[in-house]
């Protein structure tokens, strides 16, 4: 069905594991101190979630994909993870010193719930450190997707949201934080092996295309990649046109 994104934990490790591989520069950013406890909003598979541990910290993973937890919790026994819905948090019994957020904020439709959930889960003073796609990411990847679509007389209607930085930070604004630094910059990202590209649409582009049933699927998918072979296909592999946006708040 058109416009729900759905998930293959597999495929986020074997496949996409750059995710929380470029993600792991934003650490520096949240700066995690020794006895903070930290919410990782959108954990995945907990790859960040361990990082910010081994520094220290105490962290909490929250993510609402149950395959991406049990692999999480399969990888990283020692530490907590919890399901719950990032535009529904609930009340987690204490609040956290800083949340951090990886490659999220692009799935998420309503910026205003979450950032008022964020505001209820931090202390005053708290920081929420986030990055996400931005403005025209995947902009070559969608419309070779969409002339595809058009093609066969369906619709392209992308899952993910990449709104520009001035989208970006109202919502937080509104809920109490003061917005101290921002960032955007284009990332042109390598994707793995000869069916990088292929694995990439059925990664994070199921769900933008009604299709009648799986193997209907695979072909728009087959027929995108053949598309997007001259722009998107290098002497050293396929790369995804990318943009990135970063965010640093604090709770008022």
């Amino acid at each position: 069905m058109a416009g729900k994104q759905t998930w293959s934990a597999t495929l986020y490790d074997t496949r996409h594991d750059y995710v929380a591989r470029y993600g792991a520069a934003l650490l520096d950013w949240l700066a995690p101190q020794p006895g903070e406890v930290i919410l990782d909003l959108g954990c995945g598979t907990g790859d960040l979630s361990v990082r910010i541990a081994q520094m220290g910290a105490e962290v909490w993973g929250v993510d609402a994909d149950p395959a991406m937890l049990a692999q999480a919790r399969a990888k990283f026994p020692d530490l907590r993870f919890l399901q719950a819905d990032a535009m529904a948090l609930p009340d987690f019994g204490r609040p956290f010193d800083a949340v951090f957020s990886n490659a999220v904020l692009h799935w998420i439709p309503d910026l205003d719930r979450l950032a008022e959930g964020l505001a209820r889960t931090l202390r005053p003073g708290g920081r929420f450190v986030a990055e996400c796609g931005g403005i025209a990411c995947n902009a070559g990847i969608n419309e070779a997707l969409r002339l595809t679509a058009e093609a066969h007389g369906l619709t392209f209607a992308d899952t993910a949201h990449f709104r520009p930085l001035s989208e970006l930070v109202v919502p937080f604004e509104r809920a109490g934080f003061r917005v101290t630094r921002t960032e955007w910059f284009p990332r042109d990202t390598p994707l793995q092996g000869e069916d990088g590209m292929l694995n990439f649409l059925r990664m994070f582009r199921k769900g933008c295309v009604a299709t009648t049933s799986d193997a209907e699927q695979e072909a728009l998918f087959a027929e995108t990649v053949a598309r997007l072979r001259p722009t998107h296909l290098r002497p050293d592999g396929w790369h995804a046109d990318y943009t990135r946006q970063r965010l640093l708040c604090i709770r008022l």
